[in-house]
This record gives C-alpha cells, sequence and structure tokens, in this order.
C-alpha cells in the first residue's frame, strides 16, 4: 500500500495538545485532574457515611447535597478537558455519570433502609453470641442463614474478617431476607438449623447432601446419614468465618460506615449486593445445613442465562480474562488503530475531504466498501477497546497491590464476573438483546433506577407497557446524556455533541420497532419460523440498524480524535510492518501525554492531569 503523503494522524496530535495547552493558558479549559475531578463522587459517601434513617430532617437534606453534586459535575461538562484524547472525552462523561449516581442513590433508591451486602466476618460461638444477648437489648431473632459459618475462606477473606472484628461489624443484625425471597427459600434449606434432638440430626434431604457432597468431597466416604452429620458437625466446629447479610451499619464506627458507603458508591453493578443487576451470575449467602455453611462456590449457577460468567479462583479469573479477552482485544485493537491513523475520516470525522484528502489505498474503494470497511473497524475498535480496559481493570482489581489488600473481600473472583454477555441473545432477541444483554451492562442499575422507583412507588405497574416504555425512554436518554457529554468536554471544536445524544435516541426507537414487529405485526408468523430464520432475521434487522444510523455516533468520535488516542503501549503490526501508515513507532505512549502535575491558582486546583 502506498504510503505517500504526511503522518496526519502525529501532525493533529500535535495541534490538539498545542489547542489544549493554550485552551489551559486561556483559562477556557481546566485539566482533568485527580483528586479533584472526582469529588463529584465523594458528596454521596460522604452524606451516606451519617446515620439518617430516624432522623427525617437528614434525609431531606440530600435534595442540598444532590443540589452540589449537580453544580459539580455540570462545572465539569463544561469546563474540563485534557491533552489525552481519550480523557478528554472521559471528564465529560464521569461528570454526567456522576450527575446519574448521584440522583441514583441519593433519589431513586434509599440505601441505609434497604441495601445490603455479603459480608465475611469471624464466626461467633455460642457462648459469645449468649454473652451478647444478656448484655444488650433483644431486637429480632437473626434468620437462619445468618448463623452459619463459611466452609472456605482465602486469605483476603480471613484479612476482612479481622478488619470486621475490629470495626464492630461483628455485632451488626441483618434481617431475615436475601437477594429476594427465591433466594431466602434457597437458604433455609433441610437442615439448615442445628436439631435439638440425635433423631433430627440424621435427617438430611436429599438436596441437603448433594449440596454438601458436590461442596466438599470428603464428605463422599461417608456410609450413611450419621456419619455424614457426625463428619458435618466437625467441620462445623473448626469454621472460624461465617457470611452475612450486612445492612447499614447504623451504630458501627465511622470507619465501618465509609467502608460500606465507599463500596455501595463504587459497586456500579452492584455484584455482592441485594441490587445486584438480573443479567449477572446471583448475588446471595451460601446456604446453611445442621450448622454448617457451605462454601461460596455453592452460590450458582455461575453463568447466567444472558451469558454472564463467575470464575471462582484467581488462577481460573487470571487465565480467563488474559488469554482469552486481553490478548484478543489488545491484537484486534491494535489491528484497527493502525487502519484509522492512516485515514482522515477517523481523525477529522466526516468533513475531512476539506482538511485532508483520503489515500490511494481508500481512494481506490467504492462508496459502500469504504462506508462498510470503516463501520467494522468502528465496530470492532469501539468493542474491543471497552473490553480490554474492564479486563485489565478487573485483574488489577484482583492482583496488583495495593488492590487486594485494600479491598480484601470485594477483590475476591466472586465479585468479578464477566463483562459481556453472551452473543447468542443478539441472536435471540434482537436489537433489545444486543444492548440489554449481550452489550457490557456496567451502567445499568443506573438506567434503570427511575422506572424501579416508578413502580415501588405506585406510579407505573409492575409488568404494565408503561413499565417497559419507562425503562427504555431512561435508559437510553441517560445513555444519549453521558455520550453528548463526552462529545462536548473534547478539546476539538468540530464536535457536534448533539449527534451521539441522536444515535441512541435511534436505538430506542429501533428496539421499541423491533419487539413491536415481532410480537404483534409478525407475531404469528415469527413463532411459526425455524429458530435459524428467526436468528438470522434478528441479526439481519440488527446489521441493517445499526448500519442506518451509527453515522451519528462514529461520525463524531472522528471529529473528538478519539482515534488519535494509542490504545496499546506496543503495536506488535507497526512491529512486524503492517498497514498503511507512516508512523512506525513501536512504543505507542510519549510523555505529552501521560499524566502529569498541575500548579492551580489555588490549592484545590492542583493535582496530577490525566
Amino acid at each position: 500500500m502506498s504510503q505517500e503523503g504526511a503522518d496526519i494522524a502525529s501532525a493533529y496530535r500535535s495541534l490538539y495538545l498545542a489547542k489544549f495547552q493554550e485552551d489551559v493558558s486561556a483559562g477556557t479549559k481546566k485539566p482533568f485532574l485527580v483528586p479533584l475531578s472526582f469529588l463529584g463522587f465523594l458528596f454521596i459517601p460522604i452524606y451516606l457515611a451519617i446515620p439518617h434513617k430516624n432522623r427525617p430532617w437528614l434525609y431531606r437534606a440530600r435534595w442540598l447535597v444532590l443540589a452540589f453534586a449537580v453544580a459539580f459535575n455540570f462545572h465539569m461538562i463544561l469546563n474540563v478537558s485534557s491533552q489525552n484524547f481519550v480523557s478528554a472525552y472521559a471528564a465529560g462523561f464521569v461528570g454526567a455519570w456522576g450527575i446519574v449516581w448521584n440522583f441514583t442513590l441519593l433519589v431513586w433508591t434509599k440505601p441505609q433502609w434497604e441495601a445490603k451486602r455479603v459480608q465475611i466476618r469471624r464466626k461467633r460461638r455460642q457462648q459469645d453470641a449468649k454473652r451478647t444477648r444478656d448484655k444488650e437489648p433483644r431486637v429480632s431473632s437473626p434468620s437462619l442463614s445468618e448463623n452459619g459459618h463459611a466452609a472456605q475462606t482465602t486469605k483476603s477473606s480471613k484479612r476482612e474478617a479481622d478488619s470486621a472484628d475490629s470495626t464492630g461489624l461483628e455485632s451488626d443484625r441483618c434481617k431475615p431476607n436475601g437477594n429476594g425471597s427465591a433466594y431466602n427459600r434457597k437458604e433455609m434449606i433441610d437442615g439448615a438449623a442445628t436439631p435439638k434432638t440425635s433423631s433430627e440430626k440424621t435427617k438430611l434431604s436429599e438436596e441437603s447432601k448433594k449440596l454438601l457432597l458436590d461442596a466438599i468431597p470428603s464428605l463422599r466416604k461417608c456410609q450413611n446419614d450419621d456419619e455424614l452429620v457426625i463428619e458435618l458437625k466437625k467441620l462445623e466446629a473448626e469454621q472460624e468465618f461465617e457470611y452475612y447479610w450486612q445492612e447499614y451499619p447504623a451504630n458501627a464506627s465511622l470507619w465501618a460506615r465509609l467502608d460500606w458507603v465507599f463500596d455501595i458508591a463504587s459497586s456500579v453493578r452492584m455484584t455482592g449486593w441485594n441490587w445486584a443487576i438480573p443479567c449477572l451470575p446471583p448475588y446471595h449467602l451460601p446456604p446453611t445445613i445442621n450448622g454448617y455453611q457451605l462454601p461460596l462456590s455453592v452460590v450458582g449457577p455461575q453463568r447466567s442465562k444472558q451469558g454472564y460468567t463467575r470464575q471462582l479462583t484467581l488462577k481460573s479469573l487470571f487465565l480467563t480474562r488474559f488469554f482469552r479477552v486481553i490478548i484478543p482485544s489488545y491484537l484486534l485493537v491494535d489491528f484497527c488503530a493502525v487502519h484509522m491513523t492512516a485515514d482522515p475520516y477517523f481523525i477529522l470525522g466526516p468533513e475531512h475531504s476539506d482538511l485532508a484528502p483520503l489515500p490511494p489505498h481508500l481512494a481506490s474503494l467504492s462508496p459502500v466498501a469504504l462506508n462498510a470497511w470503516r463501520n467494522v473497524l468502528s465496530s470492532l475498535g469501539v468493542m474491543f477497546t471497552i473490553q480490554l480496559g474492564l479486563a485489565v481493570g478487573t485483574l488489577s482489581l484482583a492482583l496488583l497491590p495495593p488492590s487486594p489488600q485494600t479491598l480484601r473481600f470485594r477483590s475476591d473472583p466472586w465479585y468479578l464476573p464477566s463483562d459481556y454477555g453472551s452473543f447468542s441473545q443478539v441472536l435471540d432477541r434482537g436489537l433489545p438483546g444486543f444492548w440489554g444483554s449481550w452489550w457490557h451492562q456496567t451502567f445499568r442499575f443506573g438506567f434503570t433506577a427511575p422506572t424501579r422507583w416508578l413502580v415501588t412507588n405506585g406510579y407505573v405497574k409492575p409488568a404494565s407497557r408503561a413499565q417497559q416504555t419507562s425503562t427504555i425512554a431512561f435508559a437510553y436518554l441517560q445513555s444519549a446524556f453521558l455520550h453528548a457529554a463526552g462529545s462536548y468536554s473534547t478539546v476539538t471544536t468540530r464536535t457536534k455533541w448533539w449527534l451521539p445524544a441522536l444515535f441512541f435516541i435511534l436505538t430506542g426507537l429501533g428496539s421499541t420497532l423491533q419487539t413491536w414487529l415481532a410480537r404483534t405485526v409478525f407475531g404469528t408468523l415469527v413463532r411459526r419460523m425455524p429458530r435459524w430464520v428467526r436468528r438470522l432475521g434478528n441479526l439481519v434487522f440488527v446489521l441493517g440498524w445499526m448500519w442506518l444510523t451509527n453515522w451519528a455516533l462514529v461520525d463524531d468520535f472522528g471529529r473528538c480524535g478519539l482515534w488519535l488516542y494509542d490504545p496499546v503501549p506496543v503495536s506488535i503490526f507497526r512491529w512486524l510492518g503492517y498497514g498503511p501508515t507512516q508512523d512506525r513507532r513501536v512504543w505507542r505512549y510519549g510523555w505529552d501525554f501521560m499524566p502529569k502535575w498541575y500548579w492551580g491558582k489555588h490549592w484545590w486546583d492542583s493535582g496530577f492531569g490525566i
């Protein structure tokens, strides 16, 4: 391929860098600073760390907290940018998400009343519990599952339990209901409570025995139920830790409350909470049998019907994410970057013809072929860049210090399910399956929170058409807001922030249209078709709708300069001499785009610019 002409990508990187520095010097833009730019998220944990269940006036003060948070984040959207192209987009995106998330935890939900998480603590022996009951007023008897005892714990879990002892978490009381009534029934299986008579001790249902033998292979040597119960009591006596539902620890120390509220404020998908989004594998307590609590590995299934999977060991987590996700994503993202930086469309947007003509290898393509090639590159680039970033972040949380030492139980693989679902959701459900199940559901809890509030407060009937319409409207309108804010905060002045918003509005309309056509207009005909025909039809609709609407989002990505960011530090394809580009630098990260310290006029204006 011809490599004539200037390296347009490097030229515009320099131009955008110079413009950002000029804007900062002129005071029209502020750098994306750590920690200043993330203070909008701190309003939530600071406020929630103060108990307000019995203080109505303090609960009403959340509107004042919300006003400060919204004002701060809107200021960030309008005034903050970055010399790093992805960080410039992220500045507006983070500001918009700060508004959505503050509304979610301060208005649409009531964490101190409703939220609870699976926590681990050191086991309380019967005599300790008796002394506690003698000294403390009786509130309510804990559930059967609360009195269970953990079978196996990792080193991080033990550290978490030791920390719980020192912060007063051990004395927390939990309501008996878990992650829904169905989960609670699973916990209270036959033999969950310690029986009072020897005859009762030998009564184990087939379900209980199957759970025990699957979870603890050593028990398979037992000849009958009596031996099984004896071995089970030995294991129960050796257990040191237990899992339990931890509600808001209103009577615990400030440190314990901060630990709880920072966890809920940072758990976007609510993994490990009773609010976990429904497409993930379930999160609830492992069942207790004759006083013995089974390990977390029995809380299943480990794969949801939407295709999200959960690993149970650090080894399997590393092997799965590194070899199945990170390596393929790395290579595909590098491949896309090589081709994108040689196409003026991905650098300047569709108006590039006035500034930079097409190189020969693209000018020779027909308009249809060129459009198809750009759509393929854009789709692969977006998907695998997100997938790469999420997978690297997951392994960092689980393996790289200081995350495991700081997060402890929260860095367990049990808390880190996969980021994308099964592509079969797209084939079976079309556009709703694409965005509602297969695509990463990172923001789903916040997107659906307004509709849940409407249902809970009786404004919308459950499972009604109004609820479905409300869910779609809130989800896509909030997504439109996030991407419009990201477009606005970039360095360039050619962006059209309303076009990404238009894309997500059209996507919501497309999802509604396909559902209506499949169920109402052609419902009878669709049900008679073979499965492969229905799947083919769903795939064709998704590809066709994306072909018609992608321009609104992808064109603006080019105007934003997003594709100028080097997504990988070392370019394998450039090292091999592949691709239509003059830029053959193998090491891609320059000092100009690395974080650096900024001194502002005030101490709060100083920090690391990212």
